[in-house]
C-alpha cells in the first residue's frame, strides 16, 4: 500500500507540473504559440509510447530488484543501449521538422524541439526504470527536481520575454528534463559498466519480435488518443488546437491516476501471475476499472460545473465558450482509464499480439470517426471520434482479458 501512496504522490507531482506550465500557457501565451508548443509535446508523448514498446515494457516484464541483480543486469544494460540509439534518431528527426516549419513560417517551427523531445523522452526512461525496480521513492524524487527546475526557468522566461513563444518555452522545459533525466541515468547505471557496444546491441533481436507487437499495439493507441491532434493542427490551425488542450487540460488528473496504478499495479499483478493468484488478480484490475469510472464521473462534473469560474479566474477570459467540450473529454477520460487498467493486466499476462490486434482495430475506428465527426461538427468532434475508437478497443481488451485469465485458471487447477 505505501508503493501506491508513494506512487500516486509521485503522480501529484507530476500532475501540479503539468498542470502548473500549461495553466502558466494558457493565461499568458497567444493561442497560436500554446498550439505550437501542445504540437511538439504531444510528438513527446506518441514517441514516449514507442520508448516504451522498444525498451521500458521489457523493464516493466521484470520482478523488481536493484539495477545490479543478476536477472536485471543484462536487460537493463541492453535496453540503456538501445535507448540512447533511440534518443539520438529522435533528437535528428525533431531538428529536421523544426526546421522545415521554420521555413514555413509555421508557429511550429520551434528548433528548440531538438532537445526538449530527446529530454523529456530520456527523463521518462529513467522514470519509469526507478518504477520497474520497485523505487516508486526515487521517481518521485525525480519528478520533484524537474519541477523545482522548470519553475525558475519558466518563470524567468516569463519576466524577461512577457510575449512567450513555442521556443523560449520549449527550450525551458527541456534543459529541466535534460538535467534530471541526465542526472538519474548516471546515478541508475552506477555499478553496471559499460554501456553495450554494437555487438551487443544485436542481441536486441531476442526482443524485437515481442516489441514489434507491442509497438503495433503502442502506436495503435497513439492514432486512437492523438490522432486529433495532427489533423487539427493540420485541419483548423495551432488556436483551434489551443482550444482543445485548454478544456482537456483540467481533466489530465484521471489519465494521471490510471498511470500511477498502473506504474505500481505491474509489478504486483506479475507477483499474482508467478504465484497463480487468479483470483486476486482478476479482483485487483476488476476494483480499479470501477474506482476509475467513479472518480472520472465526479471530476468531470465537478471541472464542467465550475468552468465559468475557472476560464474567469484562471484562463484570463479565454475559452469560455468551450465548456460543452469537458463533457466528451471527461467520456474520453473515463474510457482511456479503463484502457490503461485493462492494457496493463495484459502486458502482465505477455498477451502483447492480441493486445495489439485489438489496439489496431480500435484506432482505425477512431481515425474514421474523427475525420467524420471534424467533417460534421469541426474540430471539437475529433474528441467524439476519439472516444468511440476508445470504448471499441476497451471493449475487445476487456474480453481477451476475460479469456485468458479463464484460461490460466483451467490450467493452475488442472495442475493442482
Amino acid at each position: 500500500m505505501s508503493r501506491y501512496l508513494i506512487s500516486a504522490l509521485e503522480q501529484a507531482i507530476w500532475s501540479l507540473l503539468n498542470f502548473g506550465v500549461n495553466l502558466l500557457l494558457i493565461r499568458f501565451v497567444a493561442p497560436d504559440q500554446y498550439g505550437g508548443f501542445v504540437f511538439w509535446a504531444s510528438i513527446g508523448f506518441v514517441l514516449s509510447s514507442l520508448q516504451n514498446a522498444l525498451t521500458v515494457c521489457h523493464l516493466q516484464v521484470l520482478g523488481p530488484g536493484e539495477g545490479t541483480a543478476p536477472e536485471r543486469l543484462p536487460v537493463e544494460r541492453l535496453m540503456h543501449g538501445v535507448n540512447l540509439v533511440f534518443l539520438a534518431v529522435v533528437a535528428l528527426a525533431s531538428l529536421g521538422g523544426a526546421l522545415a516549419y521554420l521555413r514555413a513560417g509555421s508557429p511550429y517551427g520551434a528548433v528548440a524541439a531538438t532537445l526538449f523531445v530527446p529530454a523529456y523522452l530520456l527523463q521518462q526512461y529513467v522514470r519509469a526504470l526507478a518504477f520497474s525496480r520497485g523505487r516508486p521513492g526515487v521517481a518521485a524524487i525525480q519528478t520533484s527536481l524537474v519541477l523545482l527546475l522548470v519553475v525558475p526557468l519558466l518563470g524567468g522566461a516569463l519576466v524577461l520575454q512577457p510575449h512567450l513563444t513555442a521556443n523560449t518555452i520549449l527550450l525551458s522545459l527541456g534543459a529541466a528534463y535534460a538535467v534530471v533525466g541526465g542526472g538519474g541515468l548516471v546515478l541508475a547505471t552506477r555499478g553496471q559498466g559499460p554501456l553495450p557496444g554494437t555487438r551487443e546491441l544485436a542481441a536486441f533481436s531476442g526482443y524485437a519480435r515481442q516489441s514489434g507487437w507491442i509497438f503495433l499495439g503502442v502506436s495503435s493507441t497513439e492514432l486512437l488518443t492523438r490522432f486529433y491532434v495532427f489533423v487539427v493542427a493540420g485541419w483548423y490551425g495551432a488556436a483551434a488546437l489551443a482550444s482543445l488542450a485548454a478544456t482537456q487540460q483540467l481533466l489530465r488528473p484521471i489519465p494521471l491516476l490510471a498511470s500511477s496504478w498502473g506504474m505500481v499495479a505491474r509489478a504486483d499483478l506479475a507477483r499474482r501471475r508467478d504465484a497463480g493468484q487468479w483470483r486476486a488478480f482478476s479482483a485487483s484490475t476488476l476494483l480499479a476499472l470501477l474506482g476509475g469510472a467513479v472518480v472520472a464521473v465526479l471530476w468531470t462534473f465537478m471541472i464542467y460545473e465550475a468552468w465559468p469560474l475557472i476560464t474567469e479566474h484562471l484562463f484570463g477570459g479565454k475559452y469560455a465558450e468551450d465548456g460543452w467540450m469537458v463533457l466528451l473529454w471527461g467520456i474520453s477520460a473515463a474510457l482511456g482509464f479503463g484502457q490503461v487498467v485493462v492494457s496493463a493486466a495484459l502486458q502482465v499476462l505477455r498477451a502483447f499480439k492480441a493486445l495489439a490486434l485489438a489496439n489496431t482495430a480500435a484506432s482505425l475506428v477512431a481515425a474514421g470517426g474523427i475525420l467524420l465527426m471534424m467533417r460534421q461538427y469541426g474540430y471539437g468532434g475529433a474528441i467524439t471520434g476519439t472516444a468511440a475508437g476508445q470504448a471499441l478497443e476497451l471493449a475487445a481488451m476487456g474480453a481477451i482479458l476475460v479469456a485468458a485469465v479463464a484460461a490460466r485458471t483451467r490450467e493452475a487447477r488442472a495442475a493442482a
